[in-house]
């Protein structure tokens, strides 16, 4: 929002905080602490970096309970983190887009439109569409026939929404995004390779966030389903017949093969990679890179290619730095040994 300016008391009743110190100061702008500037505030996550904090520049700070002791004014928060991203809301608002079907938008048949919805120009709704309410379908963006759509979701330019998918509430769809594309599913023959018609949906369950440049295949006969609350991040592959549970994390260039099962609370690193058909267990972390070839069965750390228990990974990396070592030490016995052999057949 341009030009937003807040005392700081206001701020901290919007954000349900308290102040310790000028309660006029007034907050025009929100920074990280190394370019905060005059008028801006800053958070910080623990009491250690408090020093940081008071030599920036920030005008105030967003704190724990704990760390009182300051020459700034401060707002006292239970989770500073989350109060912060609240402040980022109050000074850069996103712009709605009107409410109502526009013109050059193409809209089918027998569609059920919920109360203040809007589909934007150049956007395509198929027919037999039913758009919830304070559903936003961004420009160019293209949903089949058959979809559902549940209230306050959004879905952003250049998105695919492929026919006969269901996306429940407050689903988030950014840029690029394909949902419900064929699987990839061929059979190998003399004539080549025979495509597999691809008859099944991608079910999306509420609170579900899914970047841009994300795939998520339409499963062969049933569906390919993320459970709620899940947050994809961009350049995600998920495919055929994948079913991710509740509250899952996939951070970027992430690869599921197909009909994988992924429980409740899983995060994945950055390229990890996900083998066909396995499964993993609820409240699982898989590292960065990781490569999972086998179903993990306990909850617990995982990394490295294949995956194991992240402690038992750092054993064996400490043991590969000492190859070195080893072989040279080996080389060395080896040599004392055939002396040896070589004095007792004299």
């Amino acid at each position: 929002m341009k030009n937003a300016a807040y005392p700081l008391g206001q701020l901290a009743t919007l954000i349900d905080g308290v102040v310790e110190g000028d309660r006029s100061v007034t907050i025009t702008g929100v920074s990280n602490l190394e370019d905060a500037r005059d008028g801006h505030i800053a958070y910080i996550a623990e009491p250690h970096l408090l020093p940081r904090g008071e030599k920036s520049k920030a005008a105030a700070l967003i704190v724990p309970p704990n760390a009182k002791t300051t020459h700034k004014p401060i707002i006292i928060t239970e989770d500073p983190r989350l109060a912060f991203s609240k402040v980022l809301e109050l000074f850069a608002p996103e712009r709605r887009l009107p409410e109502g079907i526009h013109p050059r938008a193409t809209v089918g048949k027998n569609i059920s439109l919920g109360e203040g919805v809007t589909i934007a120009a150049g956007a395509f709704v198929g027919d037999n569409a039913i758009i919830g309410d304070n559903v936003i379908i961004h420009p160019l963006a293209y949903v089949g026939y058959e979809v559902s759509i549940g209230s306050d979701s959004r879905i952003y330019p250049h998105v695919y929404v492929g026919d006969r998918v269901s996306l429940g509430q407050r689903v988030i769809i950014h840029g690029g995004a394909a949902i419900g594309a064929d699987g990839f599913g061929y059979l190998q023959s003399a004539e080549g390779h025979q495509k597999i018609p691809q008859i099944g949906t991608v079910i999306i369950e509420d609170d579900v966030e899914i970047g841009a440049n994300c795939t998520v295949d339409r499963a062969t006969v049933t569906a390919t389903r993320i459970g709620k609350g899940t947050k994809i991040d961009d350049q995600v592959h998920v495919a055929h017949n994948v079913v991710i549970g509740e509250n899952g994390l996939l951070c970027g260039q992430v690869g599921i093969a197909g009909s994988a099962q992924i429980g409740n609370n899983v995060m994945m690193g950055g390229q990890v990679g996900i083998n066909d058909h396995i499964k993993i267990c609820d409240n699982v972390v898989i590292g960065g890179g990781g490569k999972v070839y086998g179903d993990i069965n306990e909850p617990g750390t995982y990394s490295g290619a294949p995956a194991r228990p992240h402690q038992e990974r750092l054993r064996i990396l400490a043991l590969q730095n000492r190859l070195p070592q080893l072989v040279a030490r080996i080389k060395e016995l080896e040599a004392r040994l055939a002396e040896l052999e070589g004095s007792n057949s004299k």
